[in-house]
């Protein structure tokens, strides 16, 4: 919005056919800003903050209105929210100021991104959680777990929800975004149900999986036995599959060797006959002692022994101890198990065969080294210049790298669903105050993704520095060009290469030797203005320098 009616007075009257808006008019000196109980002082300048509509043509507001009233008229003191509404903030700021409304505290909290260092979504994933349930993670377990998310209370990793409750602050929430890892939770899960009582484990298996219910006093008995085979109430299924499998039992190829042999056969009739005798106490202990007492009278080793009564009673090669398995299934149905193999009536279930790994392509064709993913092709006359996805950006999050004197962290908004996530080794260049929430910066979205100082940064904020890099200036944004819009040189044209595909040792290395400031100041590339749609790209003073 250019400002076209913004100093028109009150008796006004709209052109014919136009359908006018209410906008507010904001501040346009100095800056707009909050004490964010997160990241502490955030200052947006005023001339960023543009007159947005707060009324549509028919009559209704618009959110950023409608936040502000509810939350005024319902007493709303605190607001914490994702730190995607960071940019938000400043245009609410100025609402509550025009009504002379006292602003509530805010604290803006990290998002929780994939292992892409994208923001978490769909893609990912389980969203809801009734997936979570679903998949066999206990409440307590996600609890836990997307509490350390963003938070810490010391080195304590595992905690319960009351301690969680009694220990947390909001101003303890970590800035950086946290990553969500699946690998993580389901070990956490599988502490809290190795903790969890046995009859409320049962109750989350029975309820997700009804046919369990005829056999509760089974499962009761084995719980300590698939407790620590077991990371979600999933497996915990999977392992009882020993107690709840209907006969004939399946077995798995690998397992049926172990019964289709005369030995084996043999040593489950000797089991059959034996078991058919017993009177003794059917316990595990007492089990053991008398099974082990008959191997021995049979001249077999444990592995002879075992092997086909674990085959022929489970289906598989792994599972809890043979004797602790006899005492769970009951006298009748281990006999009836193991005639069924006697039998040959069990169903083998093949082996999964491994996917073959793709062959490593020759070097000269369209994949990189490693047989990585195809580049997007490029014209062949397209300039390298145009193969850079260099957007506007603005920064909505910055602190300092916990671990590099050297480095920012910053959360840059570029026009995509999430804020990227960047480092930049700006700090002996900038002081906080200067490198800070509300100033626009020019990125490279298009980079491959690297780690620096352990932090994942996707992208890489552009400025202009001296030969022995002793000093550094970021390339300034004009006024009035566009958060997210891609920058251009007059009469270069060709799309930039797909995201995460510009390397700096392929592609950058062909575009930084030409990429520098002019005599004014003005950042080119072979000699041409490097311009967004409110003019071209310059730095402070370092004429003639190299960009970077």
């Amino acid at each position: 919005y250019p400002g076209t009616y913004r100093n028109v007075g009150p008796d006004f009257v709209p052109p014919e056919g136009v359908e006018p808006v209410v906008r507010i008019k904001t501040d346009e000196e100095g800056s707009t800003g909050w004490e964010d109980q997160v990241n502490g002082r955030i200052d947006f300048p005023n001339k960023d903050v543009d007159d947005f509509v707060i009324l549509r043509a028919d009559g209704s507001p618009t959110y950023l209105l409608a936040v502000v009233v509810d939350d005024h008229d319902m007493g709303i003191t605190h607001v914490i929210r994702g730190s995607d509404h960071i940019s938000n903030t400043p245009r609410q700021m100025q609402i509550y100021q025009a009504c002379g409304w006292e602003p509530p505290t805010f604290a803006h909290i990290p998002l929780i991104h994939g292992q892409d260092g994208q923001k978490l979504s769909k893609r990912h994933g389980a969203t809801g959680t009734e997936q979570y349930e679903a998949m066999g993670y206990l409440p307590e377990a996600m609890r836990n777990y997307l509490a350390r998310l963003s938070w810490s209370h010391g080195n304590d990793e595992i905690f319960t929800t009351e301690q969680a409750i009694e220990w947390f602050d909001v101003k303890d929430c970590n800035k950086a975004a946290s990553c969500f890892d699946f690998d993580k939770l389901k070990d956490l899960n599988g502490h809290y149900i190795k903790e969890c009582d046995p009859e409320r484990l049962y109750q989350l298996a029975a309820k997700q999986f009804p046919e369990l219910e005829k056999f509760k006093d089974k499962l009761l008995l084995a719980t300590e036995l698939l407790k620590p085979r077991s990371k979600t109430v999933v497996e915990y299924r999977e392992q009882a599959y020993f107690i709840i499998g209907q006969r004939p039992l399946t077995v798995e190829e690998k397992a049926a060797k172990g019964i289709q042999t005369d030995a084996g056969k043999q040593v489950m009739k000797d089991v059959i006959g034996f078991l058919e005798a017993y009177s003794g106490e059917w316990t595990a202990e007492a089990l053991e002692a008398a099974l082990t007492k008959f191997a021995e009278e049979k001249q077999l080793k444990l592995g002879q022994f075992a092997q086909p009564l674990r085959a022929a009673l489970t289906g598989s090669t792994a599972s809890p101890g043979i004797f602790e398995v006899v005492w769970v299934i009951g006298k009748d149905e281990v006999i009836a198990r193991l005639q069924d193999s006697i039998d040959g009536k069990n169903p083998i279930k093949a082996a999964e065969k491994k996917p073959e790994a793709p062959k490593e392509e020759k070097k000269g064709k369209d994949k990189g080294k490693g047989g990585g993913e195809e580049k997007k092709a490029a014209a062949a006359d397209q300039p390298e210049f145009t193969k850079l996805d260099i957007r506007v950006g603005l920064l909505t999050k910055t602190w300092c790298h916990p671990d590099s004197e050297k480095l920012f962290c910053e959360e840059i908004d570029i026009g995509e669903e999430a804020p990227r996530q960047v480092a930049s080794g700006l700090r002996a260049f900038y002081t906080e105050a200067e490198f800070c929430a509300g100033r626009k910066v020019l990125v490279v979205a298009n980079l491959k993704p690297a780690k620096m100082a352990g932090f994942d940064s996707a992208g890489m904020v552009l400025g202009a520095s001296n030969e022995d890099h002793s000093k550094v200036e970021l390339l300034e944004v004009p006024e009035g060009a566009k958060v997210g819009e891609r920058v251009f040189i007059e009469g270069l044209e060709g799309e930039p290469l797909a995201p995460n595909q510009v390397a700096k040792k392929s592609v950058l290395k062909h575009v930084m030797p030409d990429l520098k400031t002019n005599g004014e100041c003005i950042a080119c590339w072979q000699g041409k203005s490097i311009m967004t749609s409110a003019g071209p790209v310059k730095v402070p003073t370092m004429a003639d320098s190299l960009i970077g």
